[in-house]
C-alpha cells in the first residue's frame, strides 16, 4: 500500500520516506509517545556518549580516523559530545562547591594576588576562556601537523573531542579531589594539577593520531605543537581574565 509522508508529500511504499526520512509511523502526540521519546534519547545517548568518551580517552587516533573517514554513526556528535561534558562538569562542580561550602573569604580574595583572583574568574566563567583555548589548539594543530592532510574543520572537529574529554577529566579530578579528598577546588593548586593534565592528554592525543600519517619530522612537531598549544592555552587561561581584572 502506497504511504504519503505527512512532511514533503511524496508517495512511498516501507517505513521511512525516502525522499525527506520522515517515518512512515506518525503517532498522535500523547503522554506515551513523549515517554517514548524521552527513553529514546536517554538510550541513544548512553550507548554513543559512553562509547564515544572511553575511545577518544584510550585511543583518539583510532576514533579521529574513523570519524573523519565516515564512519560516525556509532559516535556521539562532536557538539553535543562537548556540551554534554562541559554541562555535567558545571554541575558537578558547583554541587561540590555548594554542598562542601568549598569558597574564599573576602577577607582572603583582597589579599590574593593577581595570579590567584584571575583563577577565580577562570574558574567562574571557564566556558568563555575555554573557547579561544580551543580555536588556538586547533590553529596550532592544523598549521604543524594536519595540513594539507586534514582541513581545518577536520581538526576542528577533533578538538571539540578533546575538549569534551578535557571537561570529563576535570569533572573526576573534582570528585577525586573536592569530594574523596577533601581538597578545596578553587585553590591555585587544583588549577595547576588541571592543566597539567589537559597538556598531557593533549600530548596523547596528537601522538595517537598523527602517527598514523607517517609525517617527516614527526618527533620534533609534535613536541613543537605539544608545547606550543600548552604555553597558549597557559597564557590564555592565566593572562585572558586578568586583563579582564584591569578593565573591569
Amino acid at each position: 500500500m502506497m504511504i504519503t509522508c505527512l512532511e514533503c508529500g511524496q508517495h512511498f511504499k516501507g517505513k521511512f520516506c525516502p525522499n525527506c526520512g520522515q517515518s512512515a509511523a506518525i503517532k498522535r502526540l500523547s503522554a506515551a509517545v513523549l515517554l517514548e521519546e524521552i527513553l529514546h534519547f536517554f538510550t541513544h545517548l548512553e550507548s554513543g556518549f559512553i562509547f564515544t568518551s572511553w575511545n577518544f580517552l584510550v585511543r583518539p587516533g583510532i576514533s579521529s580516523m574513523e570519524y573523519i573517514s565516515g564512519k560516525r554513526k556509532k559516535y556521539q556528535k562532536p557538539v553535543s559530545f562537548l556540551l554534554i561534558w562541559a554541562g555535567l562538569y558545571i554541575l558537578q562542580h558547583n554541587a561540590d562547591i555548594k554542598y562542601f561550602h568549598y569558597s574564599l573569604s573576602r577577607e582572603v580574595i583582597s589579599g590574593l594576588s593577581i595570579q590567584e583572583q584571575s583563577n577565580l574568574l577562570f574558574r567562574e566563567h571557564f566556558t568563555i576562556f575555554l573557547i579561544p583555548v580551543l580555536f588556538v589548539s586547533a590553529i596550532l594543530l592544523y598549521f604543524i601537523m594536519a595540513r594539507p592532510i586534514f582541513n581545518f574543520t577536520e581538526l576542528l572537529i577533533l578538538c571539540f573531542y578533546g575538549m569534551g574529554v578535557y571537561f570529563m577529566l576535570s569533572l573526576g579530578s573534582d570528585v577525586v579531589l573536592g569530594v574523596i579528598f577533601r581538597k578545596n577546588i578553587l585553590e591555585m593548586e587544583v588549577f595547576m594539577w588541571q592543566a597539567l593534565m589537559s597538556s598531557i592528554y593533549n600530548l596523547w592525543f596528537s601522538y595517537d593520531v598523527f602517527k598514523r600519517l607517517k609525517l617527516r619530522f614527526f618527533w620534533l612537531r609534535l613536541f613543537s605543537v605539544a608545547v606550543l598549544v600548552m604555553i597558549s592555552g597557559w597564557l590564555i587561561m592565566f593572562y585572558l581574565p586578568m586583563l579582564w581584572i584591569y578593565l573591569s
